[in-house]
């Protein structure tokens, strides 16, 4: 009997089964310009989104070193929203300290560092991993614990760390799995894992289809809540908390979202926030298409 290939197996449940997700989708490569956070490329996947009929999780189908893309990534985008990032951040370490105590934070992904400067100044001992040279710079310069790289090549003692971080990563991974794995080694037996990621699953996501804000080029896994959590108990973690996650940007930034749709649509909009002086004012729109997860290592796993 011939076997299933790799690529068409469920990274969540490890089931065969699947379908394409969404059917009306552009395709489009994998670069420094499609992996910017502050990318417009709206309704665009690197490859056919699979989806499985077992658990609801949706994947891309052929593999891409999405790391190796964001080696030469920038976003000078990101810089100017350093207060939203900041205000998001401290919301996230809000959640986390409600099952752990401070200690050794990881945070895988850290960009320019805007949460290891959250998780200080609260009284956390943060360390960062990012693949972007050009981030990683940035956060070093701020005087940041950071290793241009992956988390395939960072190296820690295990139990090292209370609380390991994947904000806005884990979609971004061809092996999810083996990254949860290798994090829980990481943890010590008090941690925990923190994550946030688009919610495949949410009724947005659903009506909106191909043209969800969250298909993206770089985005290879969607989860949902039934999905995540199918894959953190196949790797060892319970989860203690699954909730919706709001992100705090500008009235400039959200408005400019809206050129992925139209450009008319971005140019009313930001003339509105600039006639109304609402355009630098932060707001965290909750749009429920979005969730954050706390989950905690399984002592007898």
């Amino acid at each position: 009997m011939r076997q299933p290939d790799e690529a068409s197996r469920c990274p969540a449940c490890g089931s065969t089964g699947s379908g394409d997700r969404f059917r009306r989708r552009s395709l489009t490569g994998l670069d420094a310009e499609t992996t910017r956070p502050s990318t417009l490329s709206f309704g665009s996947s690197a490859g056919t989104v699979l989806s499985c009929e077992a658990c609801g999780h949706a994947w891309v189908g052929s593999r891409h070193d999405v790391a190796a893309s964001y080696r030469d990534t920038a976003d000078e985008v990101t810089l100017r929203e350093e207060t939203g990032q900041s205000e998001t951040a401290r919301r996230d370490l809000a959640k986390i300290e409600r099952f752990v105590d401070c200690g050794t934070l990881l945070d895988v992904g850290c960009w320019t560092g805007s949460f290891l400067i959250a998780a200080l100044e609260r009284g956390w001992q943060p360390h960062g991993v990012e693949p972007s040279a050009w981030a990683s710079e940035r956060a070093r310069a701020r005087g940041l614990d950071v290793v241009n790289g992956t988390l395939e090549a960072f190296h820690a003692w295990p139990g090292t760390y209370r609380c390991v971080a994947f904000r806005d990563v884990i979609e971004h991974l061809a092996d999810p799995a083996s990254a949860l794995r290798r994090t829980r080694e990481m943890l010590n037996g008090s941690g925990a894992l923190y994550i946030t990621t688009p919610d495949a699953g949410s009724r947005l996501a659903r009506v909106l289809g191909s043209r969800w804000w969250s298909v993206m080029p770089m985005h290879v896994q969607y989860f949902t809540r039934a999905s995540i959590t199918e894959l953190l108990e196949r790797c060892g973690f319970r989860v203690a908390l699954i909730t919706t996650h709001a992100k705090a940007f500008s009235v400039r930034y959200y408005a400019e979202r809206l050129g992925g749709y139209s450009k008319i649509a971005e140019r009313a909009a930001l003339r509105s926030a600039e006639v109304f002086g609402l355009a630098d004012r932060i707001v965290a729109p909750d749009f429920h298409d979005r969730m954050s997860i706390v989950a905690m290592p399984l002592a007898d796993f």
